[in-house]
């Protein structure tokens, strides 16, 4: 969790600096006002949904938080790449604890339906790692979302999508694990360059 603020902090610094040093000669665009020289985002997401949680649980609660990298071309669409990493102590009810660390790597890709909302679909291998055994599954996504410009080179992205958890064994429970979850993201993406 600490890597996560930490690079969240990173994302805000970068923010605040591309604020202080933007060129008001910059070519206007439709959504911003300004042009980005790249398209190259950093960012994070937080994921929280109503289903199958990434320890194997059904109901409602925090999924992950994952930093990210990407292309963003405004207008036409755009690719993340996420990981996100932490680790949960779980006591199951024969009273033993373990310790898990948990893994995800996340692809998404978006198609934009003109100057604010897309359409996404997204890919995420996750793991559950322990002394007890490891657990990998495939989670598949598609859903809509949209982005709110806070200045020219940063915004806010809201998403919600519909999530199919493969299914998989968890030696953890000692039960197999598939579901779906409806699943809302809220993000922080900032432009680099």
């Amino acid at each position: 969790m600490k890597k996560t603020i930490w690079i969240l902090l990173l994302c805000f610094s970068g923010w605040a600096y591309s604020q202080a040093t933007t060129s008001p000669s910059a070519t206007a665009t439709p959504t911003t006002g300004k042009t980005n020289k790249m398209p190259l985002i950093v960012g994070g997401v937080l994921e929280a949904g109503s289903g199958v949680l990434a320890n194997g649980d059904h109901g409602t609660g925090l999924v992950r938080v994952t930093p990210l990298i990407g292309a963003w071309l405004n207008g036409l669409g755009y690719l993340r790449l996420g990981y996100g990493l932490y680790s949960y102590v779980q006591e199951p009810e024969d009273g033993e604890k373990r310790e898990i660390d948990h893994r995800d790597f996340s692809a998404q890709l978006g198609i934009s339906l003109g100057f604010g909302p897309y359409l996404q679909g997204s890919y995420t291998r996750a793991k559950n790692l322990s002394d007890a055994g490891d657990v990998v599954w495939d989670e598949y996504g598609f859903g809509l979302g949209t982005f709110f410009t806070l200045g020219p080179k940063s915004a806010l992205v809201f998403e919600i999508e519909y999530r199919f958890i493969s299914e998989h064994y968890d030696p953890f429970e000692n039960e197999t694990v598939s579901g779906t979850r409806l699943q809302m993201n809220i993000g922080f993406v900032v432009y680099v360059y």
